[in-house]
């Protein structure tokens, strides 16, 4: 699956962008904690992780609200196929590396300065690191990536039926309204929470909706050139921010109200590059603990020049061949089991006594 969606019926590059400069932030920022390296003159290390991860939910919403729309035939076969569809997109590769980890007890948990840590885990923190209910279960995940993955999940859940209402929604008044009482809501649930949930993130995702309903809308009036600018320019302003949930919640809604007014980046150069590691982020995002580990911890009394090589060609390599032996085979078999679904469901529905669309009477 490539990571590139359509808005109306070009390739939309800005969001390949986009999904890269996610995914490169959050191994920068592991990298940098390893290293222990706190500042970059004003610009706070310790929040580039979480802001990738925020930005990720903004495109995730944004994408599959845009495959929603898309493939939304029949409120009836919407739902199902689309879990199908996301459940061998996200399972396979994380039930994988969860149970590589497990087996050989890597420690994969946290990244410190210089070092990895695991957890002293059992069955029960297995199975809820297999199934993504780490949170739900009140159970530590065992890859420490895997943390975000449990939320992104359970919007899943909820996206296909948000959709369907967001049909009623025309008037920007109303998308305001909806998006206040919200934001709301979760400000007073993340409030009294003793731990983290859903609605930390739900108005990460909401920049995603945001942009969903307002990319027909209004024109695509910004130069392209200046997409990438705005997105670095808007991700420094947050790390030399305090960097709370609300600081994070204004960028996705920032990016959410910019995303539909810029032109489409049209470098090839830059294209090519943001496509690549778009199409490859979930193997990086997934593998890149484990990368680190091994280049920079476990290689730690060989010389500089062979741990960056191996973190390099490691880095590059292991993604590319997670995605043509897990990802992509599952992905095209996820979405052969959804259309037979759809197929059976049209099917029972379909009146048996009036003939088919070009069927003699």
């Amino acid at each position: 699956m490539n990571y590139s969606d359509t808005m109306g019926t070009r390739t939309n590059t800005n969001l390949d962008f986009l999904r890269a400069f996610a995914v490169l932030l959050v191994v920068v920022g592991h990298l940098t904690r390893f290293f222990d390296v706190s500042r970059l003159g004003p610009i706070s290390c310790m929040g580039l992780g979480g802001l990738g991860v925020a930005i990720f939910f903004v495109h995730t919403a944004l994408v599959l609200m845009l495959s929603l729309k898309r493939e939304a035939g029949n409120s009836r076969t919407l739902f199902v196929p689309f879990m199908i569809r996301r459940c061998f997109r996200i399972y396979p590769l994380s039930m994988l590396v969860v149970m590589v980890v497990a087996i050989f007890h890597l420690p994969q948990a946290t990244i410190g300065a210089g070092t990895f840590a695991g957890w002293n885990f059992d069955g029960s923190d297995v199975l809820a690191n297999l199934f993504l209910v780490q949170d739900l279960s009140f159970r530590v995940p065992i890859l420490g990536p895997t943390w975000s993955l449990s939320f992104e999940l359970q919007m899943y859940l909820l996206l296909p039926a948000m959709f369907l209402f967001l049909q009623r929604v025309r008037p920007m008044w109303q998308l305001g309204a909806i998006y206040a009482l919200i934001v709301g809501l979760c400000t007073t649930t993340v409030h009294y929470s003793s731990t983290r949930n859903l609605a930390f993130f739900v108005p990460c995702f909401l920049g995603g909706i945001i942009a969903y309903q307002l990319h027909s809308q209004v024109g695509a009036k910004v130069p392209a050139w200046v997409w990438p600018g705005f997105v670095v320019v808007l991700g420094t302003g947050y790390l030399t921010t305090s960097m709370s949930r609300f600081d994070e919640w204004a960028v996705c809604l920032l990016l959410g109200l910019a995303i539909p007014v810029f032109a489409q980046i049209s470098s090839r150069a830059l294209n090519a590059a943001s496509a690549t590691i778009a199409k490859y982020s979930y193997g990086i995002y997934l593998s890149h603990f484990f990368v680190i580990w091994l280049a920079f911890e476990k290689l730690a009394g060989h010389s500089l020049a062979l741990r960056v090589a191996v973190f390099v060609s490691l880095a590059a390599a292991l993604p590319v061949m997670l995605y043509h032996l897990i990802e992509e085979p599952l992905i095209t078999f996820g979405k052969r089991v959804a259309s037979r679904y759809i197929k059976d469901r049209q099917a029972r529905y379909l009146p048996q006594d009036l003939p088919l669309r070009g069927e003699a009477f």
